[in-house]
């Protein structure tokens, strides 16, 4: 019964995984996507690479729209996770999954390494994943980035036309086909270990305004 069980698991989630990838790349090939400021930074032949913040709520909009180039998504490792890794893949991307949170002390150097050596990709995480408050960044986001020695790179995703859950914590945000999808590139944020002693406040207050 167990591997029944693990086999009609796994099948309902390429389904499901395939159904979510079919329709936000439709809506990508027929919405107007404007790309507004640092754009640059998503190039895989930039020479900087960044970790670049969306909110949880925005992030199934994003998937298409970095097809083609190299990049990390960072993930759970549980069902969720899942289904994630497999839309991700699917536009190209390599996959990080992590526990929900960290379970031990050297979790985080080991992360480092898998960054570092993840074929010099740019890093995608949700600044408040995986579980929320809605909009407000989590340390753990901003430890990533301290311990892979890479700046920060808030993005902003408008979208004119969308269904939005609001029964979700994070007003999970489906756009429809024929949109205009908007994406704002902000300028990097560089932290310091002194960030660190007051918990990324500052850095937390910059992230919120600018991404609010």
């Amino acid at each position: 019964m167990d591997k029944v069980s693990n086999l009609l698991a796994q099948l309902s989630e390429k389904l499901i995984s395939f159904c979510f990838y079919s329709y936000i790349d439709f809506v990508y090939k027929t919405s107007k996507v404007n790309l507004v400021g640092q754009a640059e930074f998503f190039k895989s032949d930039y020479p900087e690479k960044f970790v670049f913040f969306i909110w949880h709520g925005d992030s199934y909009c994003f998937y298409p729209l970095l097809k083609g180039e190299r990049l990390n998504i960072v993930t759970t490792k549980n069902k969720r996770g899942g289904v994630i890794s497999r839309i991700s893949q699917a536009f190209g991307y390599d996959v990080i999954r992590l526990p929900d949170y960290s379970e031990n002390g050297d979790y985080i150097f080991k992360l480092r390494s898998k960054i570092n050596s993840g074929g010099n990709s740019n890093l995608v995480v949700s600044a408040d994943g995986p579980l929320g408050p809605y909009h407000e960044p989590k340390e753990f986001a901003f430890i990533m980035a301290l311990f892979s020695r890479r700046r920060i790179v808030p993005v902003n995703i408008e979208v004119k036309r969308k269904i939005e859950l609001k029964n979700r914590w994070d007003k999970l945000k489906f756009p429809l086909p024929f949109n205009q999808i908007n994406v704002s590139v902000s300028q990097p944020i560089k932290l310091s270990k002194a960030d660190r002693k007051d918990r990324f406040a500052a850095a937390r207050d910059k992230i919120k305004s600018v991404m609010d």
